[in-house]
C-alpha cells in the first residue's frame, strides 16, 4: 500500500512558507530500511502500526505506534522496519524558514528523534489534506500546505509536552561545570541571565567558562541562550498560535518585544508576527 504526492514549490514559496518535497502513506515491507550518510530535507515519520529501529547521529532509537521520528536528513541516519511487525507510516519531507531550528529543538528536547505524537486522527486528517492540496493545487495552496505542516509539528510538540520529556543530550556529553550551567540556563531562561551568573554556577572564571562552554556546545553562552529562547518561542507559537506576541516574548525571557522581534528574525529569517499570523485557525479549503 502506497499513497504518495510530490510538491513543486515556487521560489517565492520557498522563501515564505514551509513546503513539501514529497509525502506518503505507506505500509512498508518486512525489514525495509535505509542507511544514509547524507540526504536532503527534513523528515517526519508518523508510525501508526508496526515497529522498527534506527540510528540518528550515531545514537540508536526505536519507534512503534504513536511515535514520530523527526530527522534532519543531512545528518547520518538509518532506520529499519521490523521483519515480523513492519511499519505502517505517514511520512513527509519538507523545508522552509525556521524548519532546521524546529527539528533541532524537538530532537534536543526529547533526547531522541523518536517522539510521541498526540493524535493519530489529526495525523490522518492533515495528510489527507496535504495529498489533496498537492494534487489539486487550489488558489493559495502553498499557504494551506504550510498550515498543515504546522499542524503536524504542533501534534509532535503536544505529544512531547504530554510525555513530560525534558531530556537534553548536551547534558550527557558536557563536563560537570558546563552541564550545571546548561541546566541553570534552560531552567532560568525566562529570567535575565548574565555571563557572570553562568560562570559562577560552573565555578569558573568568565574567560575560562566561555572557552569550555563553546567546546561543549559549539556556541558561546549568550548565543546558546538566544537560540534556546527563540526555539522555545517557536514551540509556544506552534502550540498556541493565538497567544499575544508580547506574552510569547515575556515567556521566553525578552522584556522588550521589539528586541525579541529582531532576534527572532535573525535566527529564523521571519518576524514573529509573520510566523504567528500564518498559523491560521481556519481548516483550509474543503
Amino acid at each position: 500500500m502506497l499513497q504518495e504526492a510530490a510538491g513543486f514549490p515556487s521560489e517565492q514559496c520557498r522563501g515564505l512558507y514551509w513546503y513539501v518535497h514529497n509525502a506518503a502513506h505507506w505500509q512498508t515491507g518486512a525489514g525495509y530500511g535505509c542507511d544514509r550518510k547524507h540526504f536532503f530535507a527534513h523528515q517526519f515519520m508518523f508510525m501508526v502500526h508496526g515497529r522498527g529501529t534506527g540510528t540518528y547521529r550515531g545514537k540508536p532509537f526505536s519507534a512503534g505506534p504513536g511515535t514520530c521520528v523527526v530527522m534532519d536528513l543531512a545528518q547520518p541516519h538509518s532506520y529499519w522496519s521490523d521483519t515480523k511487525d513492519p511499519w505502517e507510516m505517514y511520512w513527509v519531507r519538507f523545508d522552509g524558514p525556521g524548519v532546521p531550528n524546529l527539528v533541532e529543538a524537538l530532537v534536543r528536547s526529547a533526547g531522541s528523534p523518536a517522539i510521541p505524537y498526540a493524535s493519530g486522527e489529526r495525523v490522518r486528517s492533515d495528510f489527507a489534506a496535504i495529498f489533496s492540496l498537492l494534487k489539486e493545487q487550489p488558489p493559495g495552496y502553498d499557504a494551506w500546505v504550510w498550515q498543515r505542516l504546522v499542524s503536524l509539528s504542533a501534534n509532535v510538540i503536544e505529544g512531547l509536552r504530554r510525555a513530560g520529556v525534558e531530556a537534553d543530550p548536551e547534558f550527557e556529553r558536557a563536563p560537570g561545570g558546563i552541564a550545571g550551567a546548561l541546566h541553570h540556563l534552560r531552567n532560568q531562561h525566562r529570567q535575565p541571565i548574565a555571563l557572570q551568573d553562568l560562570a559562577r554556577v560552573a565555578h569558573m572564571s568568565p574567560f575560562h567558562f566561555v572557552r569550555k562552554f563553546k567546546e561543549a556546545t559549539s556556541f558561546t553562552p549568550m548565543e546558546y541562550l538566544e537560540k534556546f529562547r527563540i526555539s522555545r518561542a517557536q514551540e509556544i507559537m506552534l502550540a498556541e498560535p493565538n497567544r499575544v506576541l508580547k506574552d510569547v516574548a515575556a515567556a521566553v525571557g525578552f522584556a522588550d518585544p521589539a528586541y525579541f522581534s529582531r532576534v527572532f528574525r535573525k535566527r529564523t529569517g521571519l518576524s514573529p508576527r509573520t510566523f504567528r499570523d500564518r498559523l491560521s485557525p481556519e481548516a483550509g479549503p474543503k
